[in-house]
């Protein structure tokens, strides 16, 4: 049973007291009912998760946690059954950071098909010399792609990224790798640069079970994209765009697959409403945020006055197209590198002596001794 038509309006956010809205009586029902379904063959992680949403609903009528605009469209658009899954999915991805707290696998993993890149975006690490060479250049083998989803489905991890570094559609493997995530997540992400969406792969994208297509694209004008995104071609981009849009409709129109246009705003002649207005014709979302001071992150200057621990130790770890781990992709030449999976297994380097390392300093404020946390804006 889904549910299309209820009111999520009010939400509590996490940490701020008292001063919150409860859910509607009819909505509380409602998560009454998907959170006692939901209760089975949970693990012992899982079952504290669940306890913790089950008691903030019955004495207070309240989530632990607001609801996003994302995970309010994944509820409207899914099954009530699989509600209390992604709810303890929701709460380990967002909580868990905060309160500083290891989960016992990566609840999300973003895992990069190829590293290089078609396009050279000025504000982007492509656009690093020292970057796009050898070692760091690469395509993700087929087999190493499985390896991973198979320790990830049966680890517990609920949402993966295809993208990181490169451009993964440049992967001429991806429909064979899309095809075998099917079925296993709760959240599938693609991100691309949209230059390269044939028919085939639109179709491939929408049959295999992707939630979210990201368009990474910057600008609503055709000079100022093509100035920023260098090598891109806007009108063909705009077309590539629209054609899915146009297969999703013909072919897919009970998908619940979702786009969004995101944009990278750094520069003075990028209008927000200009650049929401256009793409919201033609996307199902559009997602707008500053830039951060993560470009070439290793010129940036030391910011000793950011001591506080960076959640994403404790949110997401990301799987380059050789095997290396590590914790983001602010520090895209890994000199974090926690691990490889062609010679470990996917929780013992997120359980790892050297990711908890890097974890116990973060927590004591001693994140100047790692390269490069000691420069990063990230928080």
């Amino acid at each position: 049973m889904k549910i299309k038509d209820f009111n999520l309006s009010h939400f509590d956010r996490v940490f701020v007291g008292d001063n919150r809205e409860g859910i509607t009586d009819s909505n509380y029902e409602i998560f009454k009912e998907a959170l006692l379904a939901g209760k089975k063959d949970l693990s012992l992680e899982d079952k504290e998760v669940y306890d913790i949403l089950v008691d903030s609903l019955n004495s207070d009528k309240k989530l632990p946690f607001e609801l996003t605009p994302q995970e309010i469209n994944f509820l409207k658009n899914n099954d009530v059954e699989i509600w209390s899954e992604y709810l303890i999915f929701r709460y380990k991805l967002r909580v868990f950071p905060a309160l500083k707290k290891t989960a016992s696998f990566p609840v999300y993993l973003l895992i990069e098909p190829v590293s290089a890149c078609n396009l050279r975006c000025v504000m982007c690490f492509q656009s690093d010399k020292t970057f796009t060479k050898k070692p760091f250049m690469g395509v993700m083998k087929l087999d190493t792609f499985k390896k991973i989803i198979d320790e990830a489905h049966a680890g517990g991890t609920k949402a993966i990224t295809l993208a990181s570094r490169g451009e993964p559609t440049l992967n001429k493997h991806l429909a064979e790798m899309l095809e075998y995530t099917k079925g296993k997540f709760l959240e599938v992400k693609v991100n691309t640069n949209a230059t390269l969406l044939t028919d085939e792969l639109c179709h491939s994208i929408l049959s295999s079970g992707v939630t979210e297509l990201v368009f990474s694209i910057d600008s609503a004008e055709k000079e100022l994209y093509e100035n920023i995104r260098l090598k891109g071609k806007f009108d063909k981009v705009i077309e590539n765009i629209k054609n899915f849009h146009r297969i999703k409709e013909e072919h897919y129109s009970d998908t619940a697959l979702t786009t969004t246009a995101s944009g990278v705003f750094f520069h003075e002649k990028q209008d927000m409403k200009r650049y929401t207005d256009f793409f919201k014709k033609i996307v199902d979302n559009v997602a707008v945020v500053n830039i951060e001071n993560r470009w070439n992150t290793y010129t940036n200057d030391i910011t000793p006055e950011i001591l506080s621990p960076c959640e994403y130790l404790w949110q997401r770890m990301y799987i380059w197209y050789d095997g290396v781990c590590n914790p983001c992709d602010v520090d895209y030449k890994s000199f974090l590198k926690v691990g490889n999976i062609n010679d470990s297994k996917i929780q013992d380097v997120w359980l790892g002596e050297r990711y908890q390392r890097i974890r116990e300093d973060h927590i004591n404020k001693d994140r100047l001794k790692w390269m490069p946390c000691d420069r990063c804006g990230l928080k």
